[in-house]
């Protein structure tokens, strides 16, 4: 007796849609080429199945990682049980810079003295409920980069400095991870923002939505 055969799961016009945004996403943001582009949007209005479009995603410098990570840019929730409960990122007369995907520890502890750094949460994963960032910033600046749908809580102090909230969620959403940034910045800054695109980015976005629309009348998608 032979197994039945299963046919792919038909893919919608909305999933090569968002393939593509990803994509032209991707470009905007330099981490593929023009050819690389022109390519997979080839492919994405050839694809049969949800793995093929999936497979088109794959990071060119990193086949572990995927472009939808900072396309998509909404906050990845981790498992309770593996999240640290404390961390600590030091930066005196120096720098420090945490991005990727990684796991943030439920309380982390940032110094920067004489120096700074960036701390980039948009491949990161956060633990349900709140995470806490305390910084500390002498003569020092503190960048951190949030993804969508996190909220922001800010109960810090400045003194001849800066603490700026430009990002954060206001949804609703009970299960939404929450932010929460304490310290002390004295004569330096620390700024907690999304990060935009830049007029560049946005050029070359706009560039690859009218290349994937180009391809998709071609291939007689709807």
């Amino acid at each position: 007796m032979t197994s039945p055969q299963y046919a792919p799961v038909a893919v919608s016009s909305s999933q090569r849609e968002r393939v593509a945004h990803i994509l032209s996403m991707a470009f905007a943001n330099d981490r593929i080429s023009l050819e690389q582009l022109d390519e997979r949007l080839g492919m994405v209005y050839r694809a049969q199945s949800q793995a093929e479009l999936e497979m088109l995603l794959a990071d060119p410098s990193d086949a572990s990682r995927s472009l939808a990570w900072e396309a998509e840019g909404a906050a990845r929730i981790a498992s309770p049980q593996i999240v640290a409960d404390r961390g600590v990122l030091w930066g005196v007369m120096g720098g420090f810079e945490r991005k990727g995907p990684w796991i943030v520890p439920r309380h982390l502890k940032i110094t920067a003295i004489m120096g700074g750094g960036e701390l980039d949460l948009r491949e990161a994963k956060l633990g349900p409920g709140v995470t806490e960032i305390e910084i500390f910033a002498l003569w020092g600046g503190v960048e951190i980069i949030i993804p969508d749908g996190v909220r922001v809580e800010l109960v810090g102090m400045a003194f001849m400095g800066g603490l700026s909230v430009s990002g954060g969620d206001i949804s609703e959403d009970p299960n939404a991870p929450v932010l929460r940034i304490s310290g002390l910045v004295v004569m330096g800054g620390a700024d907690v923002r999304k990060k935009n695109r830049t007029k560049k980015s946005e050029k070359r976005y706009l560039q690859a939505l009218e290349r994937a629309e180009q391809v998709r009348r071609l291939t007689g998608e709807r």
